[in-house]
């Protein structure tokens, strides 16, 4: 029974970490897309959401990356499109992680359950694994947020001045 309550909360803990480093990895992406001259205005990023299937993700990257080296007018917008493709690279694995961490995370629902002799009819079973997701997800969004640097600044900001 403790394992089982175990294996479920590294499991969730594993899927929220990978994808909050897949988000970190996408938000690289962006950055190098903003140091080549005003690619950020034509190269829109991709909805964090969406490349949590990382087929999908991989697909949308490729069509996107043609667009971008079909503009590429310098060779120094070539390298650092290169720079664009290698953090690219890491933020698809990272949503193949996530991904298996999140199937791991979902699988685990019905050992936690089973391990405490409970039935678990498949429409909880469907809904506890979306509320996974989305808790994991908004969890995610929540860290890489815009309040949370602030708040985090305005921490640091009164720790200067004790």
């Amino acid at each position: 029974m403790i394992y089982a309550i175990i294996s479920f909360s590294a499991s969730y803990i594993m899927f929220v970490f990978c994808l909050f480093q897949g988000v970190l990895d996408m938000s690289g992406q962006i950055n190098e897309l903003h140091k080549a001259e005003n690619s950020s205005k034509k190269y829109h990023p991709m909805r964090a959401g969406l490349w949590m299937i990382p087929p999908l993700k991989i697909m949308l990257e490729r069509n996107r990356l043609k667009k971008i080296l079909l503009n590429a007018k310098s060779d120094t917008d070539i390298k650092k499109f290169r720079a664009f493709y290698n953090v690219s690279n890491q933020s698809t694995a990272w949503a193949y992680i996530s991904f298996a961490c999140m199937l791991d995370s979902i699988v685990s629902i019905k050992t936690l359950f089973d391990a405490f002799r409970w039935h678990l009819s498949i429409p909880v079973f469907v809904l506890l694994s979306l509320l996974i997701i989305i808790v994991g997800y908004a969890q995610v969004m929540y860290r890489v947020s815009d309040d949370r640097k602030e708040k985090i600044g305005a921490k640091i900001n009164r720790l200067k001045k004790q």
